[in-house]
This record gives structure tokens, sequence and C-alpha cells, in this order.
């Protein structure tokens, strides 16, 4: 199996600053929900190092057997509690140096001993930010005063947190290019905290399909993903109030909810898993998933179109309208494969039109919803089938040998022609 490098560890100073922060985090719940819980999550390589062999990058799903998965935009605004569907959009765009300083209060030469130009170690910033003394250590490299500074301290956690946790880096340093998103989030877009869930989903997204075509460094957030996929794993009954409580740390409690899979630190058992899952072993729906008027599409697409850090992607919820219980037909949009988006900077008009104008589908009700076994349409069975069929011989084809495939044709053709 290929291995991918990743976040394998959250670094110490990460735990460290929020203790010292103490009841000051609480102002960040507005920007970031529970972000900061991710610290206590202990990376698991093993899943995603499994999961990657199954993500289908034509249809933007994880595909086992006759399941199709993939992370939802109410999933993740959920289990995060961040800004999701309704708050404007963080726009993913370059920063550079010297913005990154000036958000931060620091004098632009108070980086000189640090001359990469597109990123800072984490020591720099938690030498300067994560202890109460910090400022009076290192006032030289300041032009804030302290009680600016105060407020700087919990914006920087949140830029780090943010950096290393949704969008690490593979020198595991803390990048300038996301500094115009963190300034957007916290500056606010139309006096509105926007949200960072569609530019997280759309880096799992691309990072996934990069994965799949011999990328080696996983560019997207592992945590979300690893504790995404034991959710779906791990039966249970439901939380009947899940979906009801607006402040409900979830990431707290997930250790608890996914048992022994939180413990499995060996990809084969998720290969296992993977390999037997059948739609009667899945948990669909998530306790905390919002099952009234979900997006499925926009005016526009019948797909939502998303930017992230590293591309853009395609989002089709409607290959997994299990996850919201509702019953699955066969999808209006089968795949992605020729679509042409364009560039982050090219489509920037056209994705946050679309993220404006979010539709459900019609004919949907809630009297249709099934949270623990949803159901399927007529024809719908068939379809998946066809598509498994169709996947298992273009992985067969691509592990044949080019002198083998091609015999294979010249006997077609001989028989063809008798």
């Amino acid at each position: 199996m290929t291995q991918y490098r990743m976040l394998n560890q959250v670094p110490r100073e990460l735990n460290q600053w929020r203790n010292n922060l103490s009841y000051e985090i609480g102002g960040l719940f507005q920007y970031v929900g529970h972000l900061p819980s991710l610290v206590d999550i202990i990376p698991n390589v093993s899943a995603i190092q499994a999961l990657i062999n199954y993500w289908d990058p034509d249809a933007s799903v994880s595909r086992f057997g006759m399941c199709e998965h993939t992370p939802t935009l109410e999933e993740l605004e959920r289990l995060l509690q961040m800004p999701g569907k309704g708050s404007p959009m963080v726009y993913p765009s370059g920063g550079t140096r010297e913005q990154f300083c000036r958000f931060l209060g620091l004098r632009s030469n108070s980086l000189d001993q640090h001359p990469d130009a597109r990123s800072c170690p984490l020591r720099f910033l938690y030498d300067r930010f994560g202890e109460r003394e910090s400022f009076e250590r290192h006032q030289i490299d300041f032009f804030i005063t302290r009680g600016q500074w105060e407020e700087k301290r919990m914006q920087a956690f949140g830029l780090v947190l943010i950096n290393l946790l949704l969008f690490p880096q593979r020198h595991g340093k803390v990048t300038f290019a996301t500094i115009n998103m963190i300034q957007s989030l916290f500056l606010g877009i139309r006096g509105t905290t926007p949200t960072l869930i569609p530019v997280v989903m759309a880096d799992i997204f691309s990072t996934l399909t990069n994965c799949q075509r011999k990328g080696r460094f996983f560019y997207a957030s592992n945590l979300i993903l690893q504790m995404w996929i034991m959710e779906h794993l791990a039966k249970r009954l439901l939380n009947p109030l899940g979906s009801c409580l607006p402040v409900e740390n979830w990431i707290d409690s997930h250790r608890e909810r996914v048992g022994r899979y939180y413990r499995v630190m060996s990809s084969s058992p998720f290969i296992e898993e993977f390999n037997n899952l059948t739609p009667e072993k899945v948990q669909w729906v998530l306790d905390w998933t919002k099952v009234r008027d979900p997006a499925f599409r926009t005016t526009q697409h019948d797909f939502i179109p998303l930017a992230g850090v590293n591309g853009l992607v395609a989002y089709i919820p409607q290959r997994v309208m299990r996850q919201f219980g509702y019953p699955q037909s066969i999808p209006m949009v089968q795949g992605v494969k020729d679509l042409r988006l364009g560039t982050v900077t090219e489509s920037r008009s056209m994705i946050l039109e679309a993220w404006g104008n979010l539709r459900g589908l019609e004919n949907l009700q809630l009297e249709m919803v099934n949270k623990m076994a949803p159901a399927v349409m007529p024809g719908y069975n068939e379809w998946i089938k066809q598509r498994v069929e169709h996947d298992r011989a273009r992985q067969q084809s691509a592990s044949t040998s080019p002198e083998k495939r091609m015999e294979r044709l010249r006997k077609e053709l001989e028989e063809s022609q008798a």
C-alpha cells in the first residue's frame, strides 16, 4: 500500500497555548466553534491511508461496495459548530509575509531570523503569544500595545489552529498563504462572521484526489476526515436531541461514540471493514446532522462547486441522500470527470454566486426520513451495481501490463472482423 505523509502528531505547543488561554478561549467560539478540541484527537494515519483507496475522484465520494459516502456541509458544520450555510463564504486567496505580520501586530523585521518567505515556525508564534508574559519578553517585536496584544493573542491561537489542523503543510510550519482567509474570518464579511467549512471540505476532496494521482502528502485535515469516517462506521442508537443542541461539543464525545475504531492503528482492519461494509452496517445519519432542508444543488447547477486552498471541486450531495435519512435515488449528476471549473481565481464569481444560491430538492418531505435504515428508490441498486462493476473492470485494466492490454484488444478486433 502506498504510504502518504500527513499530520501524525498534534504539536504540544497547541495544548500548552490552549491551557494558558483558559477562559479567554471562549472568545474564539463564534469564529471557529469547537476547533480547539481537535487538539485532543490522536491522529490515526492508518484510517486515512486505507480510506484513500476507496475515493472516486470523478464522483467526489468514497465507495464501499454498494455504499457511497462523502463528508457533507451539514455534517462538518455541526461537528465543529462553526458558521456554515447562510453565512458568507471565506474565499481562498494568497497572502504575504507582510500581511501576516500586520494582522498580528508584529514588526516586519521580527521575522528576519526566519528568512522563509512562505511560512514561520510554530515556536516563533508560541513564544510571542502563547504565554501571559510573552508580550513583555518580546515587546520589541510588536508595534501594538499590551491591550491590543491581548486580543491578538486569541486571534493568533485561532490562526495557528486553522493552519496546522485544517490546512497542514508538509514542513509543519504556519503558512502565510491563509492570512487573507483568516483576516476575513476575524474581521467579518459585510458585518457577519463568515464560514470556513466550504474551504475545508474542498481541500479534503482535492487532497484525496491528489493522493489517488500519486501525491505523497495529505494537504488537508486528516483529523476531521478520520473522525467523520469513524462516526459512520460506528453503528449505534442516535441521540434523539442531537440535531437540536446548537453548542454541543461533539468532538469531545467522539471517542466514546466510535469505541474500538479509535484504538485501531493499522490499515488492515480498516480495509477489511471497508470491503465488508453493507448498507445495514452503516451509520448513515450522524447524531448532529440536521435533515431539514439540506443543500443538494444550486440554482445554476445540480452540484455545488467549492473552492479550496488546493483547487476547485464539485460536491455532489445527491449521491449521498441517505446521509440525511432520505431515500437514495439515481443522482442527476453522476460524475464530474469532464467538468471544467477553471482555476480558483477565475472561478471566484461563480463559486460565490453558487454559495449564495444553495437549494434543496423538490418533493422531499421530512416524513420520508429514516435515520437508521434509509430506503433506496427503484432502479438505484441496479445503477450502483453497474458502477461497482465498471470500477472493478477499470482497476483490473489499470493493473494489466500494456502488452496484455494490446493482446486483448488485438483478439477483440480479430473476433469482430470474423
